[in-house]
């Protein structure tokens, strides 16, 4: 199911939903941490709304094991709205309203984590939800592991990029409603009541491995090894005086997005040396989106980074010259060589090397 076809947000707060499935990516292993949250929205067993909001962790901190599995990289975040922003905005959508969620105490310690760090009022006033885990719901349903991709696979749910907190609020939402549907009930709470084993809780009464401290009393954390710096595109200055405006890349607006070969900060300051104009975002001004290695996922599938999303979505929509570059053809580029092979329409490059 393509999360393209629902019902666009804001909902009315008080519209009749049955439930809302949720998802969280975090920058880092600490549950506050969140750097997307992904919601879909359930009426009469089926999806009829959903929203994608990047989040900016605290600090803007991530470690690179965590870029590797959702593709999401600080600099991705440097603008966005912090927690609390962005949970206000969400927070009538979702008040008097079942979460479920796949491994449902992860999603719901981000939530109060997250809220936690900013006091405990906060926590009373915006973590009033009842939760459900859909890996419980699926117990007697989906033999063996019970993961979200292993759940999505065996109910034939279409899971086209996991890790993608829309996407797997979406896969999570149709795995309950299978649930639902397989044991002919006509509503989650009828399914609730039919299954022993399931259990309703409360967020608020999830238990945090350590209480946090006020901000005034926090250590400034340590930096993770792992951790790479967000690369402000005004701080790569020419290392050269001249450029040659027949370059291919004089004046181009240029964004990257997956791992290079190279550090991405070197490959920037080569496109800046030549005149190329480095931005952090695509839009249908950029020129050329050159990508780097993804992350495989479970079974050795390629995952697509939010930028080339993006980027792809641009290009169906005919209005753009964007380009996507592999990272060899962009180092041909760098070298004055590709210009002469470049396609006249845009084109979409592999995301595998």
């Amino acid at each position: 199911m393509d999360v393209r076809d629902k019902q666009s947000l804001p909902l009315s707060a008080n519209q009749h939903v049955d439930f809302v499935a949720i998802d969280f990516e975090t920058a880092t292993s600490d549950p506050n941490s969140a750097c997307a949250v992904g919601l879909a929205f359930v009426v009469g067993l089926r999806v009829v709304a959903t929203t994608h909001h990047l989040i900016q962790p605290p600090g803007n901190r991530y470690d690179q094991g965590n870029i590797h599995v959702h593709g999401i990289y600080p600099e991705d975040t440097e603008h966005a709205p912090d927690f609390l922003t962005v949970w206000q905005e969400l927070h009538p959508l979702l008040a008097g309203k079942a979460l479920i969620a796949h491994n449902a105490r992860f999603d719901m310690s981000v939530i109060k984590a997250s809220l936690a760090a900013y006091g405990d009022p906060y926590v009373r006033q915006y973590a009033d939800f009842k939760y459900i885990d859909s890996i419980a719901m699926a117990r007697d349903l989906v033999p063996g592991r019970k993961n979200l991709a292993a759940c999505a696979q065996a109910l034939a749910i279409p899971l086209t990029h996991h890790h993608n907190a829309e996407c797997d609020a979406v896969a999570c939402a149709q795995i309950a409603i299978a649930c639902i549907q397989a044991n002919h009930c006509l509503n989650l709470g009828e399914f609730c009541f039919s299954q022993p084993h399931i259990r309703i809780q409360e967020v608020a009464d999830l238990a945090l491995p350590v209480a946090p401290q006020p901000p005034s009393q926090r250590r400034k954390p340590r930096v993770s090894p792992a951790y790479r710096p967000p690369i402000r595109p005004k701080e790569i200055r020419p290392q050269v005086s001249f450029f040659d405006p027949k370059h291919p890349l004089y004046q181009k607006a240029v964004v990257f997005t997956g791992e290079l070969s190279i550090d991405r900060r070197e490959a920037m300051q080569r496109a800046v040396n030549v005149g190329a104009v480095i931005k952090t975002a695509v839009s249908r001004k950029t020129d050329f989106l050159v990508v780097g290695r993804q992350y495989d996922g479970p079974g050795g599938t390629a995952t697509v980074s939010n930028k080339e999303e993006k980027a792809k979505a641009i290009l169906a929509e005919g209005k753009s010259n964007l380009c996507l570059l592999t990272e060899a053809e962009f180092f041909r580029l760098l070298q004055g060589s590709l210009h002469h092979t470049l396609p006249a329409e845009p084109r979409a490059a592999a995301t595998k090397p």
